[in-house]
């Protein structure tokens, strides 16, 4: 169960992220960049970046709002024309739903592994604005703003034990067999992750006798887990250690 401290935190971080990246892209839009790449998903512009958040922030306030876990709703297309409004709008109102949602309300979500419940939208927004602000910090060339490390860490959390378990049916997750240690130099936490033919186990220590590892403080294991370039240390077998990262 997320406990409320988690979720508040991830609240609060949405309001954050989701401000900066909402301020970087009308930087951008008045120095007439919106339309420069992101370096490391070449298909995507700023723009479309942009416009991928609004969509999903949209996406998942109908989802926290539904009162049911069965189904996703359909998503929205980003306007021709007022796309930062559009965005604006669109973080407003995930927002309330976060905030006015009562936490164990049913909500759908992708991963088997999830809590099908509201509280779980707000880690997972969190997490995914604090990536994509990143990711427009790197496409406008500029430094990166800090990440609070404790909101990095659980997002490692997330992704290893959430999100790795949404692939398990899909190659190569659904033919491998291997396991993966990952441990964060920031706290010492760790995890070793066990695949076996798209059964996906979580445990929480580093097995020493694991496949691959790899080590990095929490923000930089964000990134690398989530195949963004990152000061990591990976051993073993890259294969396996490659099973983790994010599609």
């Amino acid at each position: 169960m997320i406990d409320e401290r988690l979720r508040q935190r991830c609240i609060e971080a949405v309001v954050e992220e989701g401000e900066r990246f909402g301020v970087l892209a009308a930087e951008m839009d008045d120095a007439g960049r919106l339309d420069v790449r992101v370096p490391w998903v070449p298909a995507w512009s700023a723009r479309d970046l942009v416009g991928h958040l609004g969509t999903v922030h949209r996406w998942a306030t109908a989802i926290v709002t539904a009162g049911h876990d069965r189904t996703a709703p359909d998503e929205e297309a980003p306007p021709s024309d007022g796309l930062l409004g559009w965005y604006a709008d669109g973080l407003t109102g995930l927002v309330r739903a976060l905030r006015e949602t009562v936490p164990d309300a049913p909500a759908w979500h992708m991963s088997p592994a999830a809590e099908r419940t509201a509280a779980s939208w707000a880690r997972r927004q969190a997490h995914e604005l604090a990536v994509h602000r990143m990711d427009l910090e790197a496409a406008a060339g500029r430094a990166r703003d800090p990440l609070d490390p404790v909101l990095a860490e659980d997002g490692v959390d997330e992704l290893l034990s959430v999100v790795v378990p949404r692939w398990a049916h899909t190659e190569p997750v659904r033919s491998a067999v291997a396991t993966v240690a990952v441990t964060s130099r920031g706290t010492g936490r760790a995890w070793t992750v066990a695949v076996d033919r798209g059964a996906v186990a979580v445990h929480p220590h580093a097995a020493e006798d694991a496949d691959a590892g790899v080590q990095g403080e929490p923000v930089e294991l964000l990134l690398h887990l989530w195949g963004r370039p990152a000061d990591v240390v990976v051993s073993g077998d890259p294969a396996a250690e490659a099973l983790l990262r994010g599609r």
